[in-house]
């Protein structure tokens, strides 16, 4: 049996801030459609329906845990997905979220189903 790998308190500290980036569906939302490509915050903008400076600070934080990169062209930054593995981890939650949702459903159809006795 092997020992498990202990994460050191600030490395622990790293990943509870990633989790807590990911915790907002407003910054999944923003991942999400940076998925087919470099985008600016005004292509965003238009796109969320949110104001500038939210869509900005939003895609700040994501580039400060390291998730995001940018590029300046001309007068327009664009920002990309620098770590793609962030797709893999939304898609384990989506695949919970889909098994927790047919164990309920399978749940409710067992009840309905049972006939009450009287």
């Amino acid at each position: 049996m092997t020992k498990a790998h202990i994460l050191e308190p600030t490395q622990f500290q790293a990943v509870g801030r990633l989790f807590g980036v990911l915790s907002d569906p407003t910054r999944l939302t923003i991942l999400h459609m940076l998925k087919a490509g470099p985008t600016n915050v005004s292509e965003l903008v238009d796109r969320t329906n949110l104001k500038q400076a939210n869509v900005s600070k939003q895609l700040g934080l994501m580039f400060d845990v390291g998730l995001l990169g940018r590029e300046r062209v001309g007068n327009q930054v664009y920002y990309t997905i620098r770590e793609p593995l962030i797709f893999e981890l939304c898609d384990l939650v989506c695949k919970k979220l889909q098994r927790d949702a047919q164990t309920q459903m399978e749940l409710h159809q067992a009840i309905a189903a049972t006939p009450v006795s009287r």
